[in-house]
């Protein structure tokens, strides 16, 4: 028969063929899905149309495609792998076992639809059959591995078989993820391969990048932009609520994308719009795990342990060897501070596969933030061991051996750990300042810690970040609190006042144990600012022209949303406001309701009370504290500089708002003063100047008149008034250095001891690295006669390493030689050490040995003894 008779013929046969499939389909399917699968079939099915149905979340559709499609022509693998993911994604994993299992045996060469058949095994209780499909996968791999090396598809399918066999991570990377991109038709499971073997590493920017590269050629991929949306998770969240939303833009029923939201949501606060996040993944797969194991969480964290209870059962049911159920309740539960209780559930994930890396490196850091580093550091060991890719692992394990070099300083109630060059310097003063924290915030708290409170300080912020976040990359932070250890950037790091610092964070370590570790990010923070001001008046957060713009347009929070403030925080300055939002409700509830009522709220929370019941509870019904909270708000940003108004606009809008508005222009006020300042107008600049200050009142930041006013007073040598004018300053803000430094040069200068023992200590509460306040207290604490601080500024002195060593080797000794004459002895002899020609230290020396002589001497007779026989 000729050829072209022969191809007519067979395409006959395929379209006959076609019919009476589409026939037999359409007999066993309701009229309305026979209707849509007919729609379907008006031409030849394609794996480019079934992709489309699976990406666009219409499962159902898509097994029907595939199926048909599969019937004619059994022989393209993909059909199966299209069917096989639709099933999953609709929770129906034993059809999608019976399916795959039967393909696999007609087909068992194929390693794609035996991989998803070793997941189906799992997800249907048969873990002794995915163990044999593993080790079939294997033995594939290893027999004929020439058949898969020239489809791309397949050389990804290798990488996953190879990280099944724990082979190195990075060698899967190079070796087949990233080779299947070489291929020309670059498969979108390439990329998918390298981006989420980069997420489970914690390696956020290769993931990004990964995702990024694949949207590239895939750019509606559903998959790739989920997976973009998690190298965002402990990052930038308005990129992962951006990429989440234009993957449900596209397919709304992806489970994996509506997950991650409700995790987001839940951070939050927002733990209703978490739970339809979650029924709405749970209507398209009612027994997803992740969903299922999200919904526990929220019934643990409202203190409903037995739905709680049965709902992890529910994410267990399907796979009950499932590590990823608990580990994802602990991984949520630590992130709302309740550690124990997510180290609990780590340990639960690891009674199920005690390889589970993800569990052993949150069990471990749970452990750290517990202050049980002896038990932590084994688990960072293995998972390091296991998997040197995992990034956690490794920067824990690069921690601990820095660790190694600190040096621990204890008191009654504190122990700090901190780099042996800084220990010395203000080791001591670091406690002082956490005892009177103690003492007061235990009083005013009513309270007693069971333990002593840890204090992390570190000089490298990367180390900082580590240790408080698993990964370096999270600039900004002063300290954060986990309970009985907190940890913070050294000062030699950060421009701020170390000691409210240190003050801040402790008072989170009362206000956590007082909650049981269950309380809200805000209302933590929004009580320890307002305990620092009360400490304090210079510490804290106070009213700013950008923070009275941002309440008067509208941008606070109500109380019964407050949470929101930090998550949805895009940057420094919101995270800043977030604060002082925070602190700002507190004060609100200080003056309208009193402490008690602030203090009963807080025990509620820790017996299980949610934050809007425990307002309403203690407080007021959350409508009436929103509407009060924002008119007291509104109140407080409209008295700060209330006779003027902050804008820029300049030109003709400028001119308008000059004649409009009754207010004036603040910033244009500010910039006549300091041109007429840089041109050294003094009588002009302080004109201006005093104007604001007396007008405006004090106000913080860029705007701020008060450190001008002091510059022209300076240049035209009115000292008292620069003087005021920077003690002014420091009333209100305590972390500015320049005005320090300069008040420390008005009192040496004019001789007062009192004024340079005051701010020398205000310089080294900023920053205790620098030499020249040591000095300054040194020579204040003398005049003073007060040698303990005389004593501490010596021993800051040589920690630091100065260059008049004998000099201070030789003060220690004379201040010591009463307290301690073997201690003042070695000072001295270090003094000459250095210096041997020292004619002071020979003569302290000399003094010193028959001081120590005489008290070493035999004790005085007090009797004689008339029992010695005297004669020979």
């Amino acid at each position: 028969m000729p050829t072209g008779l022969r191809f007519i013929r067979a395409k006959r046969l395929q379209s006959i063929r076609l019919g009476w499939l589409l026939c037999a389909c359409l007999l066993a399917l309701p009229q309305a899905r026979a209707v849509d699968v007919l729609n379907l079939f008006s031409e030849a099915p394609t794996l480019e149309r079934a992709r489309v149905l699976v990406n666009a979340g219409k499962y159902e559709e898509a097994i029907d495609y595939t199926q048909a499609a599969q019937e004619l022509d059994p022989w393209v693998t993909d059909w199966e792998i299209l069917k096989a993911e639709s099933l999953f994604a609709l929770g129906q994993y034993e059809k999608a076992y019976v399916s795959l299992d039967a393909y696999v045996k007609e087909r068992s060469y194929e390693i794609r639809p035996r991989l998803l058949l070793r997941q189906a095994a799992l997800y249907t209780g048969r873990s002794l059959e995915a163990e044999r499909q593993k080790d079939a996968l294997g033995y594939l791999v290893n027999e004929r591995s020439r058949r898969y090396a020239y489809d791309p598809e397949n050389v990804v399918a290798i990488g996953h078989i190879a990280l099944l066999f724990d082979v190195e991570p990075k060698l899967v990377l190079e070796n087949f993820f990233r080779r299947a991109q070489e291929f020309s038709s670059k498969p979108v499971s390439a990329f998918l391969g390298t981006g989420n073997l980069a997420l489970s590493k914690d390696d956020f920017k290769l993931a990004s990048k990964a995702f990024q590269e694949g949207l590239l050629e895939y750019p509606d991929h559903v998959e790739l932009l989920y997976g973009l949306a998690c190298a965002y998770e402990e990052g930038d969240r308005s990129q992962l609520i951006n990429y989440a939303q234009q993957a449900l833009a596209i397919n709304p029923r992806h489970a994996a994308t509506l997950v991650l939201l409700a995790e987001h949501f839940l951070a939050a606060e927002s733990f209703e719009a978490a739970e339809q996040n979650l029924d709405a993944a749970l209507q398209t797969n009612p027994r997803h795990p992740d969903a299922l194991a999200l919904k526990a969480t929220l019934a643990y964290l409202r203190n409903d342990s037995e739905s709680g209870d049965t709902l992890r059962a529910a994410a267990l049911s399907s796979w009950p060897g499932n590590p990823g159920v608990d580990y994802r309740i602990g991984k949520q539960l630590s992130r709302k501070y309740r550690f124990s209780d997510g180290a609990s559930h780590q340990r639960i994930a690891l009674g199920l596969d005690e390889t589970f890396n993800p569990a052993r490196i949150q069990l471990a850091q749970d452990l750290l933030r517990l202050g049980r580093n002896e038990e932590a550091w084994p688990l960072a060991d293995a998972v390091h061991e296991a998997d040197p890719y995992n990034i956690s692992a490794y920067n824990l394990v690069t921690l601990r051996d820095r660790l190694q070099d600190f040096e621990t300083i204890e008191s009654e109630r504190f122990l700090i750990r901190m780099s042996k060059e800084e220990a010395p310097v203000y080791g001591q003063r670091a406690l002082r300042v956490l005892e009177d924290a103690h003492a007061r915030l235990t009083q005013r708290y009513g309270l007693e810690l069971p333990q002593k409170t840890t204090v992390e300080i570190y000089p490298n912020p990367a180390d900082f970040e580590t240790r408080t976040f698993g990964v370096p990359g999270n600039p900004g932070f002063l300290g954060v609190c986990f309970g009985p250890v907190f940890t913070i950037n050294s000062p030699s790091t950060r421009a701020a006042n170390w000691e409210a610092v240190l003050f801040h964070e402790f008072c989170h370590t009362i206000t956590l144990h007082l909650t049981n570790n269950r309380m809200p990010r805000w209302l933590s923070e929004g009580i320890s600012v307002y305990e620092e001001q009360e400490a304090n008046p210079a510490w804290g957060q106070r009213m700013s022209a950008s923070y009275r713009n941002r309440i008067l347009s509208g941008q606070m929070q109500p109380i019964s949303s407050m949470s929101s403030a930090f998550l949805q925080a895009e940057d420094g300055e919101d995270i800043q406001f977030a604060y002082y939002q925070s602190y700002l409700v507190i004060e609100y509830i200080a003056q309208n309701f009193g402490l008690e009522p602030l203090r009963h709220l807080l025990v509620a929370l820790g017996e299980g009370v949610s934050i809007n019941d425990g307002l309403e509870q203690h407080l007021a019904p959350l409508a009436e504290l929103d509407e009060g909270f924002a008119a007291f708000a509104r109140q407080q940003a409209s008295e700060l500089a209330s006779d003027y108004r902050f804008d820029s606009a300049s030109g003709p809008l400028g001119a308008v708002l000059n004649l409009a508005s009754p207010q004036k222009n603040y910033s244009d006020s500010l910039d006549q003063a300091r041109q007429a300042l840089e041109a050294e107008n003094w009588n002009e600049a302080i004109e201006l100047l005093s104007e604001l200050v007396e007008t405006a009142g004090y106000l913080p930041g860029q705007e701020n008149a008060h450190w001008p006013l002091a510059q022209a007073y300076r240049g035209i040598g009115y000292a008292e008034q620069e003087r005021t004018t920077l003690e002014d300053m420091l009333r209100h803000e305590a972390n500015r250095l320049p005005p320090v430094t300069r008040l420390l040069e008005l009192a040496k200068e004019s001789g007062d001891p009192r004024e340079t023992f005051k701010w020398s200590n205000a310089w080294l509460a900023i920053n205790p690295m620098a030499e020249t306040p040591w000095r300054a207290l040194l020579d204040a604490s003398r005049s003073l006669d007060h040698p303990p601080r005389s004593i501490e500024a010596v021993s800051a002195l040589l920690a630091l390493k100065t260059p008049d060593r004998p000099s201070l080797h030789f003060q220690m000794a004379k201040l010591t030689q009463e307290s301690d004459p073997e201690g003042a002895k070695r000072h001295v002899l270090q003094a000459l050490a250095d210096a041997p020609r020292f004619a002071e230290a020979y003569e302290l020396l000399r003094n010193l040995q028959l001081q120590i002589a005489q008290a070493e001497g035999p004790d005085p007779l007090e009797a004689l003894d008339l029992n010695n026989d005297f004669v020979n």
